[in-house]
């Protein structure tokens, strides 16, 4: 499956900033619950047959999202794994052609070395030997034919192989599993509809980690740091608020608002922060307001 990781960002929100400089004030500001999403893609074509998740269902890792079409691949599976037997047989075919081409070699070459010595001494003629000779070089010739069988089943076993374990692939990939456990926020496709290469079928939301950005001005900056701890209030009534951590600071101010390019707003400069919250008892929700103080 192809993964796409971007933030979901719920709501466009311009976060409260509450300076230090303001009644003394710890730093901080309040702004929206968000989570990483992750966009899970089919790797093959085909009809899907069934999906077993919908929108707002909690889904886990290793999850089967549905199933695709399989018919096509299991038939060229079928096929490729017809076409290994096919190519081991001739492979142990080969692998016997050389031990009959080594034993004639060998007896041709016996032969041929009892024949040189008897042409010295007359016992046989020139043609008997040239016939001899030829002999031993035919059987020198079919032990090497022999080989460069063997070593062209060998070749189509290979490939073999590998078409037979990109088919098993793509038949695993026609049951796409989800590879984080989250929230399924988007749908994308139905039953009964193409999937093709790419093509995205849900969107999961992970929920175990979310995170908060809140804006701080240039004299606040100073007093915060990557790992640095901060207090998150959903304003629910709780008396303990929940701990986050300091994971992201830009290195670039801001305007605020943006969209207003006055000498006034440009003295309106804040800083990007960004808090991480271990909601692994899913307390937090997507959208969720909450106020944010550095400790």
């Amino acid at each position: 499956m192809k993964l796409f990781k971007c933030s979901l960002i719920p709501v466009i929100f311009l976060a409260v900033v509450s300076s230090c400089n303001d009644g003394d004030l710890p730093p901080g500001g309040s702004g929206f619950i968000e989570a990483t999403e992750i966009i899970v893609s089919s790797e093959v074509s085909g009809r899907l047959d069934s999906i077993y998740f919908a929108e707002g269902d909690i889904i886990a890792a290793g999850d089967t999202i549905g199933m695709i079409d399989t018919v096509t691949t299991s038939l060229m599976l079928a096929g490729a794994k017809a076409s290994y037997r096919a190519a081991l047989s001739k492979k142990d075919a080969a692998e016997l052609s050389i031990k009959q081409a080594s034993i004639n070699y060998d007896l041709a070459h016996k032969e041929f070395e009892r024949t040189k010595t008897l042409i010295k001494s007359g016992s046989v003629n020139q043609q008997q030997y040239d016939k001899i000779e030829n002999a031993f070089a035919l059987a020198n010739l079919a032990k090497s034919q022999a080989r460069v069988t063997l070593e062209a089943s060998m070749a189509d076993l290979a490939r073999i192989n590998a078409e037979t374990a990109l088919l098993e692939e793509q038949l695993n990939n026609c049951f796409p599993i989800a590879p984080e456990t989250g929230i399924i926020i988007d749908k994308y496709i139905d039953a009964g509809e193409l999937a093709t290469t790419g093509k995205s079928l849900i969107k999961i939301a992970k929920l175990d980690e979310v995170w908060v950005k809140v804006y701080l001005p240039p004299s606040d900056l100073t007093s915060v740091k990557l790992g640095g701890k901060a207090e998150i209030d959903p304003e629910d009534g709780r008396e303990t608020p929940i701990i986050g951590t300091i994971t992201w600071i830009t290195d670039e101010a801001e305007f605020t608002p943006k969209n207003i390019q006055t000498k006034q707003a440009r003295a309106d400069l804040v800083y990007a922060i960004k808090v991480t919250i271990d909601n692994s008892d899913g307390t937090l929700k997507i959208g969720m307001p909450v106020q944010v103080t550095i400790k």
